[in-house]
């Protein structure tokens, strides 16, 4: 949170309040005498010298706390992040057929989303699993022409490295006639045409 100027939550402000609580109780305290009688606050900073001293311990204080909390805090979400992406690499080497087909969709119809079905088996799992990701934070859904609940989703962005040609079946250069015969072939009934299979794969 403390590196984060976007989210104006109240820890914010409060870091912000103590960073300059803590500049200006420091210059009080190390300001040179010769600095302080050029301006004439000599006597106010003896006067008040013990409170800019507690001002800087509780300012400077918190600080350091909040750094490093937030140092703990960033290395939890790499760790997090790196245990997700090992899971999502395993996950990709056990894919089923209905699931490599799902995911053929991407490269077949050149779209970084499409909207499918949220209640579909294989695109559960592949949601569940964290190959697949909702485009939107709030995951609003749409009801298709048969009324089935559909969720735009991605390729995430964790699955990506690991999704490859060969990984989903796709062939590698000009698909001849039986590549064509068996993406379409493939394709679960429930996905949208593509108009063009051909120039798509």
């Amino acid at each position: 949170m403390w590196k984060d100027h976007s989210i104006k939550q109240p820890s914010h402000y409060i870091f912000h309040g103590m960073l300059w609580l803590a500049i200006v109780s420091a210059l009080i305290i190390f300001m040179p005498s010769s600095v302080s009688s050029t301006i004439k606050i000599t006597p106010f900073i003896t006067e008040n010298i013990h409170f800019a001293g507690m001002f800087f311990i509780i300012s400077t204080t918190y600080l350091l706390i909040d750094v490093i909390s937030s140092m703990v805090k960033q290395v939890r979400v790499s760790n997090i992040e790196t245990l997700q992406k090992q899971e999502i690499e395993n996950r990709i080497k056990t894919l089923v057929t209905g699931e490599r087909a799902v995911l053929r969709e991407f490269f077949l119809q050149r779209k970084t989303s499409l909207w499918l079905p949220k209640n579909e088996s294989d695109v559960k799992s592949l949601l569940s699993s964290g190959i697949l990701s909702p485009v939107d934070f709030y995951s609003q859904i749409k009801l298709n022409e048969q009324g089935d609940a559909e969720i735009e989703l991605m390729i995430s962005h964790n699955a990506r490295p690991y999704l490859s040609k060969q990984r989903l079946n796709l062939p590698q250069g000009k698909p001849n006639y039986d590549d064509i015969h068996y993406l379409k072939s493939t394709r679960p009934s429930y996905l949208t045409p593509v108009v063009n299979l051909k120039r798509s794969a």
